[in-house]
């Protein structure tokens, strides 16, 4: 009889969680989701303590209010940042309060759940956090490889994706798809599979219950979806991926057309690396069953490529493609 297989550890099992947040219930609440999943808490309750916490001890994670006596989780989180040794950083922030998100993501902080918060969300931001600032701390301490470093955000993303029905084997799809085009356009192959592995990175900061909810997705959760390129790529650019890489991450969301986002870039202004990996993700995401549809069938797919040439796509790009998947039809399999 074969063996069960053991517990599954969280990534946030042996690490120190900085809880800060003025109303004590909070704080405790944040603490004990957080020690259910093997985290050792300590709590502050105002911005002060939080620094002097900070100051005095060493952390792996900040969970931070961000309207507190004392200084701002906003003040905390560059006090965070300017640290030998860096914390992640997960802010709290009152659900009406789109731009705090956006200020806090791009100073830095690494995810956020709105208050009143879901515990599981929180649980999930946590843990995202967690590991990336594992992966920040190798690619910082050692001479490890930053395509390393990447490689293992790439399995990161691909065990998420596995939790969620609808965008299962995605990145992996993405990856396949785009090392086959890579090789027809005459493109570095290696690096533009490594940036579809992690192209997605940055929907990690997008919260899981707003991605399928079938209500209309709240504003925060709304622009993280567009700016979701950017977030990947400064993540990945602090993990030490080349500026190739950064790039196509940056810009896969772009349309040949210019009506893309989060730059607008249209035509030879999109990087190649970008422009094959934004096709391979398109079919990748056609080929996915999604809550509103199911999954589309290859003659549609194909239609929609072509449908797409000088406007979405570039005509290029199209080309090697419908090339490729008709000598390998099972990529769309």
């Amino acid at each position: 009889m074969a063996a069960s297989p053991g517990p599954v550890t969280s990534p946030l099992a042996g690490r120190r969680v900085l809880v800060v947040d003025d109303e004590r219930a909070i704080a405790a609440a944040v603490a004990r989701r957080l020690e259910r999943d093997g985290a050792i808490c300590v709590a502050a309750y105002s911005g002060t303590e939080g620094r002097e916490r900070l100051a005095a001890e060493r952390f792996d994670l900040v969970v931070t209010d961000i309207e507190m006596p004392g200084g701002s989780g906003l003040d905390l989180l560059a006090s965070a940042g300017q640290l030998p040794e860096p914390p992640a950083v997960v802010v709290m922030v009152p659900a009406t309060d789109n731009a705090v998100v956006v200020e806090a993501l791009a100073r830095g902080a690494d995810g956020y759940v709105l208050k009143p918060f879901d515990p599981e969300q929180l649980a999930h931001e946590a843990s995202v956090a967690a590991e990336l600032q594992t992966l920040r701390a190798a690619a910082a301490g050692t001479a490890v490889v930053a395509g390393s470093i990447l490689t293992v955000l790439g399995e990161m993303v691909n065990a998420y994706e596995r939790a969620d029905p609808f965008r299962a084997g995605y990145s992996a799809r993405t990856a396949r798809l785009a090392g086959a085009f890579g090789q027809a356009l005459g493109l570095d192959g290696e690096r533009l599979v490594l940036a579809a592995r992690v192209h997605d990175i940055g929907m990690l900061a997008v919260p899981s219950t707003e991605l399928h909810s079938e209500s209309a997705m709240d504003r925060p959760s709304q622009h993280l979806i567009r700016v979701h390129p950017t977030l990947g790529a400064r993540w990945i650019e602090r993990l030490g991926a080349d500026r190739t890489v950064v790039a196509a991450v940056a810009a896969h969301q772009e349309r040949f057309d210019g009506n893309g986002y989060p730059g607008g870039l249209a035509g030879d202004d999109i990087p190649p690396l970008a422009r094959a990996l934004g096709v391979a993700a398109a079919i990748a995401a056609m080929c996915a069953p999604r809550p509103w549809r199911a999954r589309r069938e290859p003659a549609s797919v194909l239609d929609e490529l072509r449908a797409g040439r000088d406007t979405q796509f570039g005509g290029a790009e199209v080309d090697a493609a419908l090339d490729v998947l008709r000598r390998v039809p099972t990529l769309l399999a």
